[in-house]
């Protein structure tokens, strides 16, 4: 990514744009959002993370109206759509919140269908672009004829994505989508995410209070101080690297230097090599492989190339079947994986490694530490590195600086 935060080197394109966007609610003196005005590139996430009651959620449900601002406007593709049919623009937006909000008395092929429906779509049409969801969304369509309460959380939550890119919008709004999950599910559906997003290449405004799950997921940040005035705009990198002001550092938090692995994904790196054989070989060939390979253990895998078991040539002089043999191999990372998880992973993995795995669960490497400390050490600023934020109102930090 270049200084503008451009992968080709030109300056982005505008998606949406907010000019002097203003929300003060009946009763209420202050204002909860405050003459806030920026610019959305297209095709990129951008995630608005503040404090508690920042205003950062009401600024997002402004962009649709679901919440109507007080003063100020809304561009959507260089169009004022601020004071346009409300419901219209709406189903130019996907919406995906953090209670997912599916109809529990619809089927999921009919929660999906919501919007196709209300725009005219022929059952057949609706068909298709269901099953077609449903495989980008990692299910089968068998489940098409389910309802909610028959899903995991997980699975509703990929559910509440499909709907939201039924009728294909150019922009997708998601409230804490992943907020209510389990940590590990949580950490799947965002690398998930990030993978469909270099697919569908949506502009996608991600609301969250989680300073780590905006840096893995936005091209860039907007940092909230109340009233959701700007403290900093601008990418995840040069946010961790020139924080605009002691309210950024403080929000940061400590261990910048490793927060910025979330930056980087297993598939940026090179894997080590590593001796690797299935079952099926057996034991002679295993311990074989061993003894050339220079290495303390071989990683066993499945006839699907699953990793199954670790194992050393004590393990091997013990007998048994190669099935139980060893310790189960654990530590299994995704190629979207950040490193900040797959250091996390490894700290806690007797081994000291990861083992990478494809979307099927195949094998297909392993990172160690000096893959790591060698990313670590290619992504440290220097001297000559000039941060420059995106433009905004108020300058290179935003409003309220």
């Amino acid at each position: 990514m270049n200084e503008n935060g451009s992968a080709n080197g030109s300056t982005p394109e505008t998606m949406i744009r907010l000019e002097n966007l203003t929300k003060v609610f009946p009763g209420q003196e202050q204002a909860a959002v405050d003459d806030l005005s920026m610019e959305i590139p297209k095709g990129e996430i951008v995630v608005f993370v503040g404090p508690s009651g920042c205003g950062k959620t009401t600024t997002m449900k402004m962009i649709n109206r679901v919440i109507e601002p007080s003063s100020g406007r809304i561009f959507l593709e260089g169009e004022d759509v601020t004071k346009v049919n409300a419901d219209k623009l709406r189903r130019r937006m996907g919406y995906v919140i953090q209670q997912i909000g599916l109809f529990p008395h619809l089927t999921i092929a009919d929660n999906i269908a919501t919007v196709p429906k209300m725009l005219g779509w022929d059952k057949k049409r609706i068909s298709e672009r269901t099953d077609e969801l449903l495989e980008t969304v990692g299910m089968d369509v068998s489940y098409r004829d389910r309802y909610p309460k028959e899903l995991s959380g997980g699975q509703r939550q990929r559910v509440g994505v499909a709907r939201a890119m039924a009728a294909d919008p150019p922009v997708l709004l998601m409230d804490e989508p992943f907020g209510a999950i389990d940590p590990i599910t949580r950490d799947r559906l965002q690398n998930e995410f990030l993978r469909l997003q270099q697919e569908i290449k949506k502009t996608i405004i991600f609301v969250t209070h989680d300073i780590d799950e905006a840096i893995k997921m936005g091209d860039r940040i907007a940092i909230l101080r109340t009233q959701s005035r700007i403290a900093q705009y601008d990418t995840p990198e040069r946010i961790l690297t020139d924080p605009a002001d002691e309210f950024v550092e403080d929000f940061i938090g400590s261990g910048a230097s490793i927060k910025r692995l979330s930056l980087s994904r297993v598939r940026d790196i090179k894997t080590a090599d590593w001796p690797v054989a299935t079952f099926s070989e057996g034991r002679d060939a295993v311990h074989q492989l061993l003894g050339d390979s220079g290495k303390d253990h071989v990683l066993l895998l499945d006839n699907r190339r699953r990793p199954k078991r670790w194992v050393s040539r004590d393990d091997l002089a013990h007998g048994g079947s190669l099935e139980e043999a060893g310790w189960p191999a654990v530590a299994i990372v995704e190629k979207e994986s950040s490193l900040y998880n797959v250091l996390d992973t490894m700290i806690t993995s007797y081994k000291g490694s990861a083992i990478v795995v494809n979307d099927e669960g195949r094998y297909e490497g392993i990172v160690d530490f000096e893959a790591v400390l060698e990313a670590i050490n290619t992504m440290r600023p220097t001297e000559q590195e000039q941060p420059v934020s995106p433009e905004v109102s108020g300058g290179a930090t935003g409003q309220g600086s």
